[in-house]
């Protein structure tokens, strides 16, 4: 029953699209030898696509099921923080099964009644109780297997990696505040109809638009580029030394909050493609475009192309 990520190689549309994305002329990155990337020496984890093998798991199927089950979003939005723990249990090569939370007929009122909230993603362990928050779930990801380590053995290091994720994933982070501003265009811009309005009136309701200001929000967004920019800038492999650790796969995740992966390796909406697209003010254009290149990088050499929204 349980979803497995097969070493096995994509179709070769697959492979293309990983190819033009990647600078590899028909080869992904994981297939190529230690010796032809310097960074894969240090890293040397091989990565391998996601092959779906079964149906989604409804909600009461993943409550009898063994294993870890990831319930996230899905429906053509590549929300972060469901891309951020799929990408943990990824490169530590755990299976897991894929379930869709929401029923038919009631929405999400069972996770709600499950978790006490109708937020996604939800994580399953076993017999063990529903994780809704990304700490927990980046926590139990490392218990479940030590390699390769996404948070730091040391207390120091460890708290400044998981700060950082904070500085995304929190509320009040670099997601929440996006979210307020694509909320406000949902309700304010003459473009979007009917539609688009109830969305926004939704989505404004459960996460208390009103508390927030899109000025601030904006300013808050500013911020966070700004000190993510500086983290790159410092010339390491990776944002915070010479190793892959959670806040890379955080930050790539993220970064689709500015601008998503062309749709070829990320198909979206166009409603979603145009809400996540944003551009920095403050930061210069050419440190958020090393940024984008940056989570460009990650994806190649750690995650499966194209991205499978489900």
């Amino acid at each position: 029953m349980i979803l497995a990520f097969l070493r096995k190689a994509p179709p070769e549309p697959a492979v293309d699209r990983r190819a033009r994305h990647c600078g590899e002329a028909t080869t992904p990155r994981w297939r190529l030898s230690p010796a032809s990337n310097s960074r894969q020496r240090a890293n040397p984890a091989p990565v391998y696509d996601a092959c779906t093998m079964t149906p989604w798991l409804t909600l009461e199927q993943a409550l009898g099921a063994p294993g870890l089950r990831v319930a996230p979003v899905r429906g053509g939005l590549p929300s972060p923080w469901s891309e951020f723990v799929r990408a943990c249990f990824h490169v530590k090569r755990i299976p897991y099964s894929l379930v869709d939370a929401r029923d038919a007929d009631r929405g999400l009122t069972s996770i709600k009644t499950l978790t006490g909230q109708e937020s996604l993603p939800v994580v399953f362990w076993n017999d063990e109780r529903p994780r809704s928050n990304w700490l927990e779930q980046l926590v139990l990801a490392e218990r479940i297997s030590l390699k390769p380590r996404l948070l730091p053995d040391d207390p120091v290091e460890r708290a400044k990696v998981v700060g950082l994720i904070a500085e995304l994933c929190s509320e009040a982070g670099f997601g929440w505040h996006r979210r307020v501003m694509m909320i406000a265009r949902l309700l304010t811009e003459p473009t979007f109809g009917e539609r688009e309005r109830t969305i926004g009136q939704y989505l404004s309701l459960k996460y208390r638009h009103n508390t927030d200001s899109v000025e601030g929000s904006a300013k808050h967004c500013e911020e966070i580029v700004s000190t993510f920019a500086g983290l790159q800038a410092a010339g390491h492999d990776y944002l915070l030394g010479s190793s892959l650790t959670a806040l890379d796969l955080a930050w790539a995740a993220f970064a689709a909050l500015i601008q998503p992966l062309s749709e070829d390796l990320c198909p979206m909406k166009p409603l979603w493609r145009d809400l996540y697209t944003w551009m920095p003010s403050v930061t210069p254009h050419h440190a958020v475009e090393a940024m984008l290149s940056f989570r460009g990088r990650i994806y190649c050499d750690w995650l499966p192309l194209p991205v499978d929204l489900g």
